[in-house]
């Protein structure tokens, strides 16, 4: 082969390698370049949604407030309204669910209130308020025996409850069954003895006993604590039987 074609060929050959060499490094750099868009756009979004994710969490927790702030207020339409535009915002929070149920009920929507009650314990069934409330609705609703089993789930969860004790025994003395209700009530106490509710039911289910000594045992425990017990309980039972002297 003549020199000058040898030579020609070495430059070709040497012209391919630089050529692949330099459009290997041109895609590459390509590639990186894309790659580094992508992952500053990824991180942009990532910023984002958590910047969103965080004016919600901030928008939930005001809402929420103000739901609590216009139940005390007395304002339960309005609570209930805000409730649910809360639960909107967050659909998945069970706590929001209640608040709303208990709205609810204090506006006078006990049906209504037993949904959210039940949707907010499947969204978290461990919630001793929830069990609480959804026992109050229901034994404002007559329902005393499925109340009993809120209440009993609300001890479950936190075995030192006073309420949910004075409750069960509210819904026991509801049913007749005074004895059982005075050992609720006992426990409820037993618990906080400054339990109002507690104090006057148990009034009341001994008094349906006809354990009149009994009765006005209790009531002395009360006024002993400054708790005051219903007069016309009271006045019932002076009818019955006299207070010791």
């Amino acid at each position: 082969m003549p020199l000058i074609i040898r030579v020609v060929w070495v430059l070709c050959c040497i012209g391919i390698f630089f050529g692949f060499v330099y459009f290997s490094m041109m895609n590459q750099k390509q590639m990186n370049q894309e790659q580094n868009q992508q992952a500053a756009e990824q991180s942009q979004q990532r910023a984002e949604e958590k910047k969103k994710r965080q004016e919600t969490k901030a928008q939930f927790a005001e809402m929420m407030g103000q739901v609590q702030e216009l139940n005390a207020l007395g304002k339960y339409a309005e609570a209930a309204k805000l409730a649910s535009q809360a639960v909107a915002l967050e659909p998945m929070n069970a706590r929001a669910y209640t608040w709303w149920g208990l709205s609810l009920v204090k506006a006078g929507k006990t049906p209504e209130a037993l949904e959210k009650f039940d949707q907010s314990s499947r969204l978290d069934p461990n919630q001793t308020k929830n069990y609480y409330y959804w026992g109050l609705a229901l034994l404002l609703d007559n329902h005393s025996e499925q109340a009993i089993d809120k209440f009993e789930n609300a001890l479950l969860l936190d075995p030192e409850n006073s309420k949910a004790y004075a409750s069960w025994g509210v819904a026991l003395n509801h049913l007749g069954k005074y004895d059982e209700a005075i050992k609720k009530l006992e426990e409820a106490l037993a618990q906080n003895s400054y339990n109002q509710q507690a104090y006057g039911v148990l009034v009341d289910a001994h008094f349906h006993r006809g354990q009149y000594q009994q009765a006005w045992e209790v009531a002395a425990r009360a006024r002993k604590n400054k708790i005051t017990i219903a007069q016309a309980s009271l006045k019932r039972l002076s009818d019955a039987s006299p207070e010791p002297r």
